[in-house]
């Protein structure tokens, strides 16, 4: 796997395209189809290869033109050539300029089939031919090779670490380097030769040199920015998430990138977990269905046999606050849990002020963001009452609790100085496999003013501070753990 490839790989993750190790052996076998030559068929396959949603689609396609940008060097081949506009007027230059390029083209397609062809004319020599680069540089930029030259800026550009450039006014330093790392030195050093020779074919090659060599300087800059903007698009991306993972979920204000961020951590914690219950499911190893499976191999052992465990079904129950002081926090738990459907296929969800009522069915048949707001519209106008809706969920739930079932509660437990109904919470955790509180407010207030969180801690099995993305994620990652 060649360094331009895994450069272009890292920066589609940074832009938040998931790429496996399986999906870019996929892509460089791809690659190896199609080649560099065609940018249209390379930026067809490796989409197909490294996209797999229509978000992920459109970063790659930003990526791959930011990453693989190099056509000033179509101008080159252009009739009449734009840059050599400023060029002394010759009637017959641009015709014998199409001509030498269109025999190098000739030359190198026969060098590649092994067919012989016309060696340049020698410096000084009057052949009628035109002068032909000698430096690798020169010769590269003067085939109009665009995917060889593109290559080579990439190249150029991994060997310099233009993919470090931390300010704006590093653009000149980086072009500098990749121009040299190219092999500008060698270039400029025939230019000057060729400009102290009084052969006219000379004189024609230093004109070309030069612009050709303009032509570059403007491809680099212009890749260099594009680098950079990518890196900082990438690095302002993680700087980002990462702080919208430590600030206070009521201080969101960013939705949408929210909404994005959670199903990212949702996805991360299903990966996880769904390998860890596929290795925890496969049981021991069952040594008499295995030497029976081995029989026709003569004893060796090809298909190991395991003891099925019977699948311990989880149940989650999410008992959300929806009054105005925690109803964000509450919003991206339900969020967070209907997004992780393959490692908790069974998760019911009630919502409270004063009265508690479910909600399952407003999530099964609506979107997730519409059956959110219905909750809101629907529990979250009355007065905070903990003590009522505990014996609400009593009432219709406490039959369905049993050690299969995992209570979660999201509330800062402010029960505006009622009745606690703390009896109600005990035997809710006696009959429960686990209960769990997540309040977002700090300890130190806890049991503060009207909170009743000292007495309800006494009947969890685990209460936590949940006030931000990570705190939500690692309270979702320990309750994944204990089932």
């Amino acid at each position: 796997m060649n360094n331009t490839f895994v450069e272009f790989v890292h920066a589609l993750r940074g832009a938040d395209v998931r790429v496996s190790t399986a999906e870019a052996l996929d892509a460089v076998r791809a690659l190896q189809l199609v080649g560099y030559q065609h940018r249209a068929s390379l930026k067809l396959a490796l989409g197909q290869t490294l996209a797999k949603s229509e978000e992920e689609k459109q970063a790659f396609d930003q990526c791959f033109d930011q990453f693989f940008h190099f056509s000033s060097m179509d101008k080159l081949n252009d009739t009449p050539a734009p840059s050599f506009q400023d060029l002394p007027e010759d009637d017959n230059l641009a015709n014998r300029l199409i001509n030498n390029l269109s025999q190098l083209a000739s030359n190198i397609e026969a060098s590649l089939t092994g067919q012989s062809h016309p060696t340049p004319s020698e410096p000084g020599q009057s052949s009628g031919q035109p002068a032909q680069s000698q430096s690798p540089l020169g010769q590269l930029l003067l085939s109009g090779d665009q995917a060889s030259a593109a290559m080579a800026m990439a190249s150029a550009g991994q060997s310099t670490n233009v993919n470090q450039i931390q300010l704006m006014t590093q653009k000149g330093l980086y072009g500098r380097r990749m121009m040299m790392a190219m092999g500008l030195e060698a270039m400029e050093e025939e230019i000057w030769q060729a400009e102290l020779s009084s052969d006219s074919q000379q004189l024609q090659l230093a004109q070309r040199l030069r612009a050709a060599r303009d032509l570059l300087r403007s491809e680099v800059r212009d890749y260099v920015e594009q680098q950079f903007l990518l890196q900082a698009q990438a690095k302002g991306k993680q700087l980002r998430q990462e702080t919208m993972m430590r600030v206070r979920i009521e201080h969101l204000r960013e939705f949408k990138d929210t909404q994005i961020l959670v199903r990212k951590l949702a996805q991360r914690l299903v990966k996880k977990h769904a390998h860890r219950k596929k290795v925890h499911n496969r049981g021991q190893l069952d040594v008499r269905s295995t030497l029976r499976q081995s029989i026709p191999n003569n004893g060796i052992m090809f298909n190991p046999q395991w003891k099925t465990k019977r699948s311990n079904r989880p149940k989650v129950m999410a008992i959300c606050d929806v009054s105005g002081s925690v109803s964000q926090v509450s919003r991206f738990l339900l969020m967070f849990l209907y997004s992780l459907t393959d490692v908790l296929p069974r998760v019911r969800a009630f919502a409270f002020s004063s009265h508690l009522g479910e909600v399952t069915n407003l999530f099964q048949q609506l979107d997730i963001n519409d059956a959110i707001d219905e909750t809101l519209d629907a529990y979250g106008n009355g007065s905070t009452n903990y003590g009522q809706a505990l014996l609400d969920f009593k009432e219709h739930c406490l039959a369905d609790v049993d050690k299969k079932t995992t209570i979660i509660i999201l509330g800062d437990a402010r029960n505006n100085y009622g009745e606690p109904e703390t009896e109600v919470l005990r035997e809710l955790y006696q009959r429960s496999n686990q209960l769990i509180w997540l309040n977002p407010e700090h300890k130190n207030r806890w049991g503060s003013g009207d909170s009743e969180m000292k007495k309800y801690q006494a009947y969890c099995t685990l209460a936590e501070v949940c006030n931000s993305l990570s705190h939500l994620e690692r309270a979702i990652d320990k309750l994944l753990i204990r089932q």
